[in-house]
């Protein structure tokens, strides 16, 4: 896939940090398909504990429930960081400093 077709832009600023954004309507609408995954991972979880709150396993539930969304967030992160520009802010700020310090040694 081209740099210009890739539906999503992740800035990424640190090691860690990182963002990632919708570029275009592709993009929308895929994120609005893992918003649905996770409304429909979410009405389930609800729709079981509202059916018996007082059920011994609702801890059990909530854990499941828990695990479920945190497998679905990585899923999202790596599935949306494939299909992303990688702008690297980091990198953008130490050329930004490089080019300056230039100017000012030609000046």
């Amino acid at each position: 896939m081209r740099e210009e077709d890739k539906p999503f832009i992740c800035y990424r600023h640190g090691r860690w940090s990182m963002k990632i954004v919708p570029r275009n309507g592709e993009g929308w609408r895929a994120m609005g398909l893992w918003a649905l995954a996770l409304l429909l991972l979410t009405s389930g979880f609800t729709a079981i504990v509202v059916s018996d709150p007082e059920s011994t396993f609702v801890g059990w539930f909530t854990a499941g429930f828990l695990i479920l969304a945190g497998i679905w967030s990585v899923a999202m992160i790596r599935w949306m960081l494939a299909r992303s520009e990688v702008i690297d802010l980091d990198e953008m700020r130490q050329l930004k400093r490089d080019r300056d310090r230039s100017r000012k040694r030609i000046s």
